[in-house]
């Protein structure tokens, strides 16, 4: 007998806040477990839609900015600027791809809880770098931050980050690896990376209704490579709808579970998205509506009080994935 032929679904990941920085849909297929490519979706009609009238229409490939810096597959509001969610106001996401049409479930954006102040603990984690399998132990920041809950309500809060640092690498050092001799490069040794990081944190208001939060763990930055020199860290804390917080709630528990018997059981994924004219048809991922606070903090090397290895990288910088020279505009400030 031959293999049982998976069926393709779509897969969606949006977001639509307050800020229109952080507005995008991105649209792929979630193949089956033996296809070797992601299949992004290039050509698709995204739109989004509130119940007080309004429409805001996606293009692919907009201007992603250092935010989002891996664009494949991702749309972008076409006027960025106009495209901002109201706090009370309700929307839901329209999806037309290959003839078929997708919505998500309304969403009511809450009103966001202010940052009080971020703040630093040094800590050691098992950590992964970007594009890096490996998950070892690490030094480095604990972020924390502070914030009052407001009380007589449910409150459900998700953390993202913008993340700009400066790396400082040993070009001079290169060795050859076809000969195995020294090579020394002449450049560069200064580059700037951004990017986005995602934690899929949460939390729940139950046992702090109405009180003053103090350090709450929002993410780990380890000393290697973020913070040998000068970090810029943005932080959102975005105000979840309680479908939102039970979504992200069950992807943290499914990408922190370390494959022991003290694990939580694997839990069903259920997004909001679906086929209104095909109700048996399965739509993975989730469109989330939220307003979002932020803080950003500037971190520097030499205000750390921990011995901290010097990053190294004995090559020019511009080869680290994403690594730049250019100076990012505001970074001096």
């Amino acid at each position: 007998m031959g293999k049982m032929k998976q069926q393709k679904h779509l897969a969606v990941e949006g977001s639509f806040t307050n800020m229109p920085e952080l507005n995008y849909v991105r649209l792929s297929y979630a193949q089956p477990y033996d296809y070797p490519y992601n299949e992004f979706i290039t050509d698709a009609e995204v739109y989004v839609t509130s119940s007080e009238g309004e429409r805001y229409n996606f293009v692919y490939g907009g201007d992603g900015g250092d935010f989002y810096a891996n664009t494949a597959g991702s749309y972008f509001p076409e006027f960025p600027l106009d495209a901002a969610a109201q706090i009370g106001h309700t929307y839901t996401l329209h999806v037309v791809a290959n003839s078929r049409t997708y919505q998500s479930t309304p969403a009511t954006v809450k009103a966001p809880i202010p940052i009080d102040s971020v703040h630093f603990e040094v800590d050691e984690q098992v950590f992964s770098f970007k594009g890096y399998q490996e998950r070892k132990k690490w030094p480095g920041y604990r972020v924390l931050v502070n914030y009052q809950d407001p009380e007589h309500e449910k409150n459900f809060l998700r953390w993202t980050f913008a993340s700009q640092y400066e790396v400082s690498t040993q070009p001079e050092e290169y060795i050859s690896p076809s000969s195995g001799l020294p090579a020394p490069k002449s450049c560069c040794s200064r580059c700037f990376l951004s990017e986005k990081l995602d934690r899929f944190r949460v939390v729940n208001d139950r046992l702090v209704n109405g009180k003053k939060v103090i350090n709450q763990e929002v993410l780990f930055l380890p000393f290697e490579r973020y913070l040998g020199v000068k970090h810029k860290l943005k932080v959102y804390q975005h105000s979840l709808t309680e479908e939102a917080y039970n979504f992200f709630r069950i992807m943290e528990q499914q990408k922190e579970a370390k494959g022991t018997v003290f694990d939580p059981p694997p839990a069903e994924v259920k997004g909001n998205m679906f086929n209104p004219n095909d109700a048996e048809e399965q739509v993975i991922g989730f469109f989330d509506a939220s307003a979002v606070a932020t803080r950003e903090v500037v971190i520097l090397r030499k205000d750390i009080d921990y011995p901290v290895a010097p990053f190294r990288w004995p090559d020019d910088c511009r080869e680290i994935p994403g690594a730049s020279k250019e100076i990012p505009a505001d970074w001096l400030k």
